[in-house]
């Protein structure tokens, strides 16, 4: 199955959007949406596509209602998924969905391209999980996700990343089974790593950063992104004063 999604918003009226295929929009405020599972999405073979448009000035927080769960089809394991995202100047930008969980046998790539204004403001939120059970040791058919991301502002490469995430092997000293990356733009915060439980914020040649954390499901790594962040924070004004 093909899923589109289409999300416009501009200063001049409400949100726009449209959606075909397993996906649909919500517009839950002025300046909300909420994407909501309509059929069983992704499945092997399946491919979806969401594209975000946010003019100059404009707003948008786009979230989710429920986790995305990628299993396989009698056919073929894998599926992929695409954001195409565009973010006008003077804009703002949130994106924050539930989790992402690869079943058993499934295979699930995905990439977010992202064009961005050097006045826009940007914030991406990504929490991926292999397994649906914490507790899940069945390697062989355990699923497999590899994600991209590739973000310029105007015409400087911001950032080009790649992860792949698989089921750890049985023994393996860390259960890291989750990945969790938050994207900010602009950030002129320095480097910060927490080597205890696997969380790095990582400064950005051109601006922005990317906060990275990985754990033994998605809310572990959702909790080790926001620690690092209010570290962070708290880091700063104790320099301020």
């Amino acid at each position: 199955m093909r899923t589109d999604v289409e999300i416009v918003a501009t200063t001049q009226r409400s949100l726009r959007h449209r959606a075909t295929g397993g996906l649909a929009v919500r517009q839950t405020g002025p300046t909300t949406a909420h994407l909501i599972g309509t059929a069983a999405t992704p499945l092997g073979g399946d491919e979806i596509v969401v594209r975000v448009i946010v003019d100059a000035g404009a707003r948008l927080t786009l979230g989710s209602v429920a986790a995305m769960l990628a299993l396989p089809a009698a056919h073929r394991p894998d599926s992929s998924m695409r954001w195409e995202i565009e973010v006008g100047a003077c804009a703002r930008l949130r994106v924050d969905p539930q989790p992402t969980v690869v079943a058993g046998g499934a295979a699930l790539y995905s990439d977010i391209v992202v064009r961005i204004d050097p006045q826009a403001s940007v914030d991406l939120h990504e929490y991926v999980q292999i397994g649906r059970s914490a507790t899940h040791r069945d390697t062989d058919a355990a699923g497999r996700w590899e994600g991209g991301l590739h973000i310029d502002a105007g015409d400087t490469p911001l950032l080009r990343h790649r992860l792949a995430l698989v089921m750890p092997e049985v023994g393996a000293r860390h259960d890291h089974r989750a990945a969790g990356s938050v994207f900010r733009y602009p950030d002129s915060r320095g480097d910060d790593v927490d080597a205890v439980s696997f969380a790095v914020r990582a400064a950005l040649a051109g601006g922005g950063s990317l906060t990275t954390a990985l754990g033994a499901s998605a809310a572990i790594t959702r909790r080790l992104c926001d620690d690092l962040e209010v570290r962070s924070v708290a880091a700063g004004a104790a320099i301020g004063r």
